[in-house]
């Protein structure tokens, strides 16, 4: 009689080292990239729609700039461009509007800080007969314009 090895492989058997994907490990590799694809989508829709809303954001507070430069100007005796900033006078009080890196400020009798415009590349204040135009234009190239007339007369004034 034959001895059998205890250690005897049989003939037909599968070899630990053949490299090959499983149906299971294909599966669990299509669930995690259908995951991935599923959390990255609406990451670019944010990022593609924000610029729509930072629009949307730079004109109302170009509106909102626009009612506080009026409400100023209506309400000063005079107004003059000096060095490219916005002074006006009233009573005792001069109020500066001038560019601060990328903002533009307000500053009462030259002390505060007050940003009343963000995201500003160029603007410009132009005396006008009897009235103040400024023209500013943002980070995005867009340009935004104003003719502020006040309630008094300056020329009658000076």
């Amino acid at each position: 009689m034959k001895e059998i090895p205890f250690f005897h492989k049989p003939k037909y058997a599968v070899r630990s080292n053949e490299k090959a994907f499983t149906l299971l490990e294909v599966l669990f590799a299509f669930s995690i990239f259908t995951i991935i694809i599923f959390f990255i989508t609406p990451v670019f829709q944010i990022i593609l729609n924000n610029k729509g809303s930072q629009a949307e954001l730079q004109a109302m507070e170009w509106q909102t700039f626009c009612s506080q430069i009026k409400k100023e100007i209506r309400l000063s005796n005079r107004a003059e461009v000096i060095s490219g900033r916005l002074i006006l006078t009233k009573d005792t009080e001069t109020v500066q509007y001038e560019k601060y890196g990328s903002n533009l400020r307000r500053r009462v009798n030259s002390t505060g800080h007050e940003i009343i415009l963000q995201n500003v590349s160029q603007y410009s204040f132009t005396i006008l007969n009897n009235a103040v135009k400024v023209v500013v234009t943002d980070l995005w190239g867009k340009e935004y314009s104003v003719v502020i007339y006040p309630l008094i007369n300056w020329n009658a004034v000076t």
